[in-house]
């Protein structure tokens, strides 16, 4: 990769890049930390990564280290216990209502975080996301079903409790 093309993706996927790291880990610093860290690596293996191919080694390079972040740090989000949602869905309950699935997003595990993000935030097909993880297509699809089916279960879950 020469030092233009290296310049190119950081023009092209700093933004996309940084998105997915702030959904994961939730919080400015330790997400441009990645992005950071992404490119330095990038950089120090330029010889060895193709430029067609550099989008899916970044983002499996951020992913990487937000898993590493996550095991090492054992961070803990915030408790559901907090949110009450009501039926009646005022903008207050609406808003109430997204940060209870961003919750329920980050307590999801790494890598089922990790697909549901690439698919649903970033639109990634299923054989992007396959080759980003390491993974085949139907794994990918397996992990997102129950990504999802977890997220719609506590879902309905706190909105029986809520009335």
């Amino acid at each position: 990769m020469k030092r233009s093309e290296y310049n190119q993706c950081v023009d092209l996927y700093s933004d996309a890049l940084y998105r997915f790291a702030l959904h994961f880990l939730r919080e400015v610093e330790p997400a441009r930390d990645v992005v950071q860290d992404c490119y330095e690596k990038l950089w120090v293996n330029r010889k060895t990564v193709e430029a067609e191919k550099a989008k899916s080694w970044l983002f499996t390079c951020a992913n990487h280290l937000m898993l590493n972040q996550v095991k090492r740090n054992k961070v803990r989000q915030q408790h559901l216990d907090s949110l009450f949602l009501k039926h009646d869905a005022g903008p207050e309950q609406q808003f109430e209502a997204q940060q209870l699935v961003q919750l329920l997003v980050q307590d999801l595990p790494p890598l089922q975080k990790s697909i549901l993000l690439l698919r649903d935030l970033e639109g990634y097909s299923y054989q992007e996301i396959a080759a980003q993880l390491q993974l085949s297509e139907a794994q990918v699809k397996v992990y997102l079903f129950r990504a999802r089916v977890k997220i719609k279960k506590q879902v309905n879950e706190q909105f029986i409790l809520a009335s």
